[in-house]
């Protein structure tokens, strides 16, 4: 009697086994009577535009890892009726980052994707007609002009001492120059005559003339916060430098 007690356990626990297997069957049987195995994979996107490159970098993800898709398929638009398709992928590991030119002028984009995984197809936002949207916002660098420094010079000659005396003073407080003078007595042919070091500006410096000279031409070269000026930027300025008679 124990022995037939326990057949009868064993049976009716083998009985309940293949019921339940065979429910599963039946209720998860798809329309082509192929058994659905359920994955629990779903897959996800990630947008935001940078401004650097002028691209929308998009990141699609997957809720397993070492997951690859048969396939991948982005489609844009910039008017949310005419999508295009502008990627296709194949045997897709994730994540995948893809990079999206915007076009000039437009200040959103849209986009969905269909992917191919398992003999499925999946659309990312999962409703039929749903997109993603993302702001295109170009950030306008201000770039500060700072007006160039400029230099001005004023000579002052003494007929009684035949010296000239230059004061030299600039666009801007506290700056100091190296100056060198150029002086000609024809207009064609330069001679080095004045050379100073760290003038604070604005500040003076001499130069002793030919006494039988009347006209006196000169240009400088200004050298301050490493920029080299030329005073003037062409040619040469004259002052008259006729001795007074005694």
């Amino acid at each position: 009697m124990i022995f037939l007690k326990n057949n009868i356990w064993i049976g009716l626990a083998v009985a309940v086994i293949l019921v339940a297997a065979g429910a599963w069957y039946y209720l998860d049987k798809d329309d082509t009577g192929g058994i659905i195995i359920p994955t629990g994979t779903t897959f996800s996107s990630d947008a935001a535009f940078d401004n650097e490159i002028g691209d929308v970098l998009i990141t699609f993800n997957a809720s397993k890892e070492n997951i690859t898709a048969d396939s991948l398929e982005l489609y844009v638009s910039y008017d949310e009726v005419t999508f295009t398709k502008t990627n296709t992928f194949e045997d897709v590991s994730f994540p995948l980052d893809i990079e999206v030119t915007a076009e000039d002028g437009e200040e959103n984009l849209y986009y969905y994707a269909v992917v191919s995984y398992s003999g499925k197809t999946y659309r990312l936002p999962e409703s039929a007609g749903a997109y993603e949207t993302v702001e295109i916002t170009v950030e306008t660098t201000t770039v500060e002009i700072v007006d160039p420094l400029t230099f001005a010079a004023v000579p002052d000659f003494n007929s009684t001492t035949s010296v000239v005396l230059f004061s030299l003073s600039a666009s801007e407080d506290n700056k100091t120059a190296d100056v060198v003078l150029f002086t000609s007595y024809d207009n064609t042919t330069f001679t080095n005559t004045v050379n100073s070091t760290a003038l604070e500006l604005p500040g003076t410096f001499e130069f002793t003339a030919n006494g039988t000279e009347t006209d006196l031409y000169y240009y400088l070269e200004i050298v301050c916060d490493d920029d080299t000026s030329r005073l003037p930027a062409e040619g040469a300025e004259w002052i008259n430098i006729t001795v007074a008679a005694e």
